[in-house]
């Protein structure tokens, strides 16, 4: 559904190996299949958005990951990529949001 290269170019980072993108991106739509309850993701765009966002995030855990863009880097939230793809996804968690006392 989506690819490395689209993957590389939304994290502007060539130096990403195609293997460890595709991990992530399987990663990414088998969490996308599983959330939804479905067995075939619908080829949209919001839903190849939602992708790549999941698998930027799915990157967390084994890089830093940063914008590079010239001298200024810009730290990615991880979890915004993931508040975003539920939205992307029209997902909410179940019984409204939670009150943090």
């Amino acid at each position: 559904m989506i690819t490395p290269a689209e993957v590389r170019e939304f994290l502007n980072d060539n130096t990403l190996p195609d293997e460890i993108l595709q991990n992530c991106i399987d990663l990414a739509v088998n969490r996308a299949k599983r959330l939804l309850g479905v067995e075939n993701l619908p080829n949209t765009p919001e839903i190849r958005k939602a992708l790549i966002l999941l698998a930027a995030s799915e990157l967390a855990s084994s890089v830093n990951l940063y914008w590079r863009r010239a001298e200024d880097h810009q730290t990615m939230n991880v979890k915004n990529l993931i508040a975003e793809a539920e939205r992307l996804l029209r997902l909410a968690p179940k019984g409204g949001a939670v009150v943090w006392i």
